[in-house]
């Protein structure tokens, strides 16, 4: 996750897995962090009379909760939006798979751009960026606890020429 969300931009991670979002109200080193499932979310909004935002979520049975939290908007459309757009690149990512496994149905309905090679070279671009992202993360965590310095650039520039050879 750390991966994703830095390349989203945002500091304040949650728990992504596709269509499913577990994220915090706020930094997870506060004593007062909520986690929440924004895919059962129907909207929220900003409450005038204080700092606190009002979220409407739906129930395992169509029921409708509203539930108040502590958090102001601004922090809680960038943590939503981070996970939203962490949760694109996931999906993303799975249909490429999918096409690249030989999984993809072709069916009467589909997308007009469906196996569209423009289509596929993007994804195919996002997923070679998420792999190098993530072997240069784990290489730098690495690097950080065994000589307590960042990677040097001539290693990650190495690691990369390596990566782009396969």
């Amino acid at each position: 996750m750390e991966v994703h969300f830095a390349k989203v931009g945002c500091q304040t991670r949650g728990y992504v897995a596709g269509h499913h979002r577990l994220v915090p109200t706020c930094g997870s080193s506060n004593e007062q962090v909520i986690y929440y499932m924004v895919h059962l979310m129907e909207d929220a909004s900003k409450l005038e009379s204080d700092k606190r935002i009002e979220m409407i979520m739906t129930g395992r049975k169509g029921d409708k909760y509203h539930v108040q939290i502590a958090t102001s908007e601004r922090t809680f459309r960038r943590i939503v939006s981070a996970a939203d757009e962490v949760a694109k690149e996931q999906l993303s990512l799975f249909e490429y798979w999918m096409y690249r496994l030989g999984k993809v149905k072709r069916e009467i309905f589909e997308r007009t751009y469906f196996g569209d090679y423009c289509v596929y070279t993007k994804l195919r671009k996002l997923a070679l960026d998420l792999f190098i992202q993530t072997v240069l993360h784990i290489l730098n965590k690495a690097h950080k606890k065994v000589y307590g310095e960042e990677t040097p650039a001539e290693l990650v520039k190495k690691v990369k020429r390596v990566i782009n050879k396969f």
